[in-house]
């Protein structure tokens, strides 16, 4: 899929080190260590759990998480049971693509664009409400995390929707001219269910259709109810892949190191 191809590429240019190897391509940012999106093997061969759990240990041996993201659906299906039963995280992506008018317009006047400074604000606020947000390293690596990935793309664009006087969304567009991602939703909890989702996804996506985009793209937990959301406004589903973690202590998940 092209979305894959964008994302490989984005991490390629944003990490410390990119290694090629056996079952796909690794990302190592040891500067950014708890970011477990940033230090992950992307496995695009037919591996097993085993298989998988040995190639992480010697890739991040340092590390105190383990992540890899299996771009192979049908490999992903094959080990999930058994990543699942070893008490790793296992989360299915669902990649769509717009390819529908919007079923309504957003509320005039909730979602605006900002710059990258305002945006982090934001974030930092809604990194803070989930359960690995009580370490505020942890928060300020993700947040630096962001950053990286927009400075590795031609353009990124940031919109903030407010409520109340509260920027409480936020949503980020990265565009390499060609191919465009909605990405790194969200809204704080009290302010939720008031439209804002709605609004900044919105303006996201306006401002890629004005740029001229042959693809725009987000990627929803298939799991969750954001897709709804997304599928209101106009996305398909056009693929799924599967992203298995065993985090680290800062996950209230966390399983320690036999």
């Amino acid at each position: 899929m092209r979305s894959l191809a964008f994302g490989r590429r984005q991490l390629r240019d944003c990490s410390e080190q990119s290694v090629v190897h056996q079952f796909g391509e690794a990302f190592l940012n040891p500067r950014l260590a708890r970011a477990y999106v940033l230090n992950a093997l992307h496995v695009d061969a037919e591996v097993d759990a085993d298989q998988l759990v040995a190639a992480l240990d010697d890739l991040y041996g340092d590390y105190l998480h383990r992540r890899a993201y299996v771009e192979r659906f049908d490999t992903g299906a094959r080990i999930a049971e058994e990543l699942r039963r070893r008490r790793w995280l296992v989360e299915r992506n669902l990649f769509m693509v717009l390819r529908r008018p919007r079923d309504r317009e957003a509320q005039a006047g909730l979602a605006r664009e900002v710059d990258a400074e305002t945006l982090q604000v934001a974030e930092a606020r809604s990194v803070r409400e989930e359960p690995y947000g009580k370490d505020e390293e942890v928060v300020r690596q993700l947040v630096a995390m962001r950053a990286a990935l927009a400075r590795a793309v031609p353009t990124a664009r940031f919109f903030v929707g407010a409520s109340d006087g509260v920027d409480a969304a936020v949503t980020t567009l990265y565009s390499d001219g060609v191919v465009a991602q909605i990405e790194d939703v969200a809204t704080l909890r009290d302010f939720r269910r008031r439209g804002l989702a709605r609004a900044t996804v919105s303006a996201a996506i306006d401002a890629a259709l004005e740029m001229g985009h042959e693809m725009i793209f987000i990627v929803a937990d298939d799991d969750d109810w954001p897709k709804d959301l997304y599928a209101r406004v106009g996305f398909d589903p056009v693929g799924r892949a599967w992203a298995f973690t065993r985090p680290g202590p800062e996950h209230p998940a966390h399983v320690p190191t036999p």
